[in-house]
């Protein structure tokens, strides 16, 4: 534990649902209430995804029998969190996968704490 974040704990890169999951399009329609969602076509991980989107931003992608919905970054306050909860909270079937790392930010460290 550094600074009072806990870096151990694993990020949720891509929420996956089953692909005839008959609760993602109402997931999609609440998850567009917080982010611009946009699909992909073609055969990218969820990291290259993630790194081609920005903050306000969502993707999903068919991946075979999965749709994989993706967020900007990973980790505890990342966007993928966020997605999990909301898609889960609709569909019990959705799953987190840990496959997008949190967004490194450069810069001193602000204390929230005061």
């Amino acid at each position: 534990m550094m600074n009072g974040v806990n870096y151990s704990t694993p990020s949720f890169g891509s929420t996956r649902f089953p692909a005839n999951d008959v609760n993602f399009k109402k997931s999609l329609t609440k998850l567009n209430e917080f982010f611009e969602v946009k699909g992909f076509w073609n055969n990218k991980t969820s990291q290259e995804i993630a790194d081609s989107i920005d903050f306000d931003k969502a993707g999903y992608i068919l991946d075979g029998d999965e749709i994989r919905v993706i967020g900007k970054d990973g980790g505890p306050g990342g966007a993928d969190t966020f997605i999990g909860r909301i898609m889960k909270e609709i569909s019990p079937e959705a799953k987190y996968v840990d496959d997008v790392k949190p967004v490194k930010v450069e810069g001193p460290v602000i204390d929230l704490n005061i």
